[in-house]
């Protein structure tokens, strides 16, 4: 709204003043709103480096993610092992004991039976003992001596088998314990491997409990690092909408100025070219290299080493010659007849405001300042105020 004011007051004076202090006025609100776009322009460099920074911040903790997401699944894949192990091994301790179990239940009714074979040949030699002491005497109390020898050859049968049965039953209570000293043992060591993995168990649930943790550090801070990710979009977004509000204040300037100056002199009809390299970059629409969206290219790029002389496309007077917001360092020359030329992202100028020049003489050097991806020459025609194709200029 001021500067609305502003040129109401300037349209005033062209009427009521001369068009030098008309000029002049217009000349410093277009150093103004320059200087307001190089401010900005730093300030979107900044924030362009702050989105970087966060964008590469969110693409990291992603990753990080990922990777402790990664890590998460193997903490359960060897957590489910382990408990794959524990209830084998259980299963087995269970086994094992009900070996011992059955094996010592078999040992209680073995020593059972050896203890009553031996209450049998107790019972057999007392009776012996009883009849007289040995056989031979014991045969005299039978009947006949026949029945005499049936009963003292029974008598030894019984005994030997009864010693046999005795020494049969010893060898299998002493295998018995053998099995059960094998058993007890196998049952320790299936305890104490139940014991390590329980032990294993819990160190990998301490384990998954310290990933959940990480999980869950990454997941806040990618909340707040997207958050203040889409903080710096928004200010970017906002400053674009600035510097585009700032580009059109200033071209609206830049045709008021023309209409000033239009009609004293003549416009040139052909240009030198300011720099011999080719042009890389035509007039036209096109996507910004920096700022990644399409809008009109009001001039041209043109090949160019650092530091390369830069030419007056015509003779003229120079009316801005240094810092020009985005275009950077920059040369304007006003031609007359309405026409002005603008050389712009130069490393340093070498003419001032109010100089007049020749055509082809050195206004500056080849650079890459403001809005630029390298060195190169940004040149742009302007008759009235409108941006022209300076290609043509060149071919005639």
């Amino acid at each position: 709204m001021r500067r609305l004011i502003v040129l109401s007051m300037v349209l005033l004076l062209m009427v009521s003043s001369s068009p030098v202090v008309a000029q002049n006025a217009i000349e410093g609100e277009i150093a103004e709103v320059a200087q307001e776009i190089e401010e900005l322009q730093t300030r979107m460099d900044a924030a362009d480096a702050d989105h970087h920074y966060w964008a590469d911040q969110v693409a990291a903790t992603s990753a990080r993610m990922r990777d402790i997401q990664d890590d998460l699944q193997r903490a359960d894949s060897v957590l489910a092992d382990l408990q794959l192990s524990i209830t084998d091994t259980q299963a087995a301790v269970e086994l094992s004991t009900a070996e011992i179990a059955a094996k010592q239940l078999e040992l209680t009714n073995t020593r059972e039976e050896i203890e009553a074979t031996h209450e049998i040949v107790v019972l057999q030699a007392v009776k012996l003992f009883k009849r007289g002491g040995s056989q031979v005497e014991v045969a005299f109390d039978y009947e006949s001596a026949q029945e005499a020898a049936l009963v003292v050859k029974y008598g030894t049968t019984l005994i030997e088998q009864t010693s046999r049965a005795i020494d049969a039953l010893e060898v299998l209570r002493s295998q018995e314990e053998q099995q059960i000293d094998l058993i007890e043992e196998q049952n320790a060591t299936l305890n104490g491997q139940l014991e390590r993995l329980e032990s294993a168990t819990a160190e990998a649930e301490v384990q998954k409990a310290l990933v959940e943790e990480s999980r869950r550090l990454a997941e806040v801070e990618l909340v707040n690092q997207k958050a203040l990710l889409q903080t710096v979009n928004t200010t970017l977004a906002e400053f674009e909408n600035e510097l585009d509000g700032l580009e059109q204040e200033q071209e609206e300037l830049e045709e008021l100025l023309a209409e000033v100056r239009r009609g004293s002199g003549q416009a040139p009809g052909s240009l030198f070219r300011p720099v011999p390299g080719a042009v890389s970059s035509p007039f036209g629409p096109r996507v910004h290299p920096i700022l990644g969206y399409t809008r009109v290219y009001t001039g041209v790029d043109m090949n160019a080493r650092s530091d390369d002389e830069i030419s007056a496309a015509a003779s003229g007077e120079v009316i801005l010659a240094g810092p020009y917001g985005g275009y950077g360092n920059t040369v304007i020359i006003d031609h007359g007849g309405g026409m002005a030329t603008l050389y712009a992202h130069q490393t340093s100028v070498a003419v001032s405001k109010g100089d007049t020049v020749r055509i082809g003489q050195v206004i500056g050097y080849i650079g890459s300042t403001g809005l630029s991806t390298g060195p190169h020459l940004h040149f742009e025609v302007r008759l009235d105020g409108n941006a022209l194709n300076p290609a043509p200029y060149f071919q005639s």
